[in-house]
């Protein structure tokens, strides 16, 4: 195997490793899970909340509904397994697509592969298995064919149809049409023939993104989401892109590296290049979660000046590899394929409060859980931390939760009403008993909330290091 070869194999294979070593966070994906199966099982798309008592009946706009079908098939096949084989396929196709944007803009195998890698430290963060990552592969398959259609111009009708794919998918679907939209101008920045067909196919992914069970709605589903303030108040992933933690540090660096590129480039950069710079800059800073368009959005846009900036080099051919190296990167390259198969939660024993391979599910509490499982009895309602409703919902299906991840759903005044009991603000009792609630699971971290259930008579009955359980008097 050639040196170019080895670097082409760790662009990918690296995230591969990566998403078969991060364990599956359950805070977004048992929610996503337990819809998916309800749509499995003939109940049709959810359409208002069941599964809660603070929003029960409220409506439900779950533009998500096809990535929970993929999400629930895979489980009922291949349970958790399954599920990281998904995530790591999914993170697979992400990043070869972002290095065979920059092999086919002429970088080269080693620079395409390092600009790869380095999209993939970026927006490790924004990596979870949930319906977002599902967007991010294709985004990067759109990518990839937008960026290749002088070569491949039919390719691009394409584009539409992941879009309408898309759509039904996960709310990032109007990145599709964005990205034609910033090809469009670059082709008439440059005057290609035919400049105005990237227009026509914008249009055309716009209105594919309109065939969901919402029709047009989704696009309001999609703004709403972003700018909705019980979301990017409470929800640190939505909130602004700041330099006090290590995505943030990533982010802004990476900005730097592509200033600095470009500075170091000795020629202006076409206007549309700037343009699509810096409109992923902004989906960047203006939320956590944005990091992830920026990190793929920024390759593709970037590629083409990495290519200017080093043309003196490309003009040599690359150095031959020796047999005898030609062997160490194979056998490197078997190593890293062996343990991805080994990392395979196949071998690991099963923890039996979960229902899970240890280590594989993230935020989920195992013997709350079981002691939950023991515990409850029809009629029984549940005030939870919102990070563990969802895995609740999941996990005990028949015990309704005050709060889970779907952000969205709750009114604003739920979540006022919720976090001022959280806080034990006067009144809290009152309120805990006008919602039914019998029994409350309180987080290791809230010490003072055990201490006030006590003396209103609650009594705990399990204790551990996730947290304790309390039971309403008189149960």
């Amino acid at each position: 195997m050639s040196l170019g070869r080895l670097w082409g194999f760790l662009a990918v294979a690296l995230p591969v490793l990566g998403a078969l070593i991060a364990n599956l966070s359950s805070v977004d994906l048992t929610y996503h899970l337990r819809a998916g199966a309800q749509i499995l099982d003939g109940q049709g798309i959810p359409m208002a909340d069941s599964w809660t008592f603070t929003a029960a009946g409220v409506p439900w706009t779950d533009q998500q509904w096809g990535a929970q079908l993929v999400l629930a098939t895979v489980y009922r096949i291949g349970g958790w397994t399954g599920l990281v084989i998904l995530r790591a396929a999914l993170v697979g196709v992400t990043f070869w697509a972002l290095f065979e944007i920059g092999r086919r803009r002429g970088l080269g195998l080693r620079r395409a592969a390092w600009l790869s890698l380095a999209a993939f430290m970026i927006s490790a963060v924004t990596l979870a298995l949930r319906p977002q990552l599902v967007g991010m592969a294709l985004f990067a398959l759109v990518l990839l064919l937008v960026s290749d259609r002088r070569a491949h111009p039919r390719r691009v009708l394409v584009v539409p149809l992941l879009v309408l794919v898309w759509a039904n998918l996960h709310g990032s679907f109007f990145l599709g049409p964005l990205v034609l939209g910033l090809a469009w101008l670059e082709d008439l920045h440059e005057g290609v023939e035919q400049r105005h067909r990237m227009l026509g196919v914008a249009a055309a992914a716009a209105v594919a993104a309109c065939v969901t069970p919402f029709g047009p709605a989704v696009w309001a589903y999609a703004v709403g989401l972003s700018t909705n303030p019980a979301v990017t108040e409470r929800i640190r992933e939505w909130q602004p892109t700041s330099l006090r933690d290590v995505p943030g540090l990533l982010f802004f660096g990476s900005v730097l590296a592509v200033v600095t590129v470009i500075a170091r480039r000795g020629r202006s950069i076409p206007w549309p290049t700037l343009l699509s710079l810096a409109v992923f800059f902004f989906i960047g800073a203006y939320a956590i979660r944005g990091v992830a368009w920026w990190s793929l959005g920024a390759v593709a846009a970037i590629a083409g000046v990495v290519v200017a900036g080093f043309e003196p080099d490309l003009a040599h051919p690359a150095p031959t590899t020796s047999a005898q190296m030609g062997r160490l990167n194979a056998i490197l390259a078997t190593a890293i394929v062996a343990a991805g198969i080994l990392l395979l939660p196949l071998w690991r024993p099963l923890e039996p409060a979960l229902g899970a391979p240890q280590g594989v599910v993230g935020n989920a509490p195992p013997g709350i859980t079981a002691a939950l499982r023991d515990l409850a009895r029809p009629g029984d309602r549940l005030f939870n931390p919102q990070p563990w409703g969802s895995w609740f919902e999941l996990a005990l299906p028949d015990l309704p939760v005050a709060i889970d991840s779907r952000i969205e759903l709750f009114p604003v005044e739920v979540w006022e009403t919720y976090e001022r009991v959280a806080s034990g603000v006067d009144g809290w009792q009152r309120q805990l008993a006008s919602w039914g609630v019998t029994i409350i699971v309180v987080a290791p971290t809230d010490t003072g909330s055990i201490e006030r259930l006590s003396n209103a008579g609650w009594r705990t009955v399990y204790n551990d290091a996730d947290g304790s359980i309390a039971v309403a008097p008189g149960r």
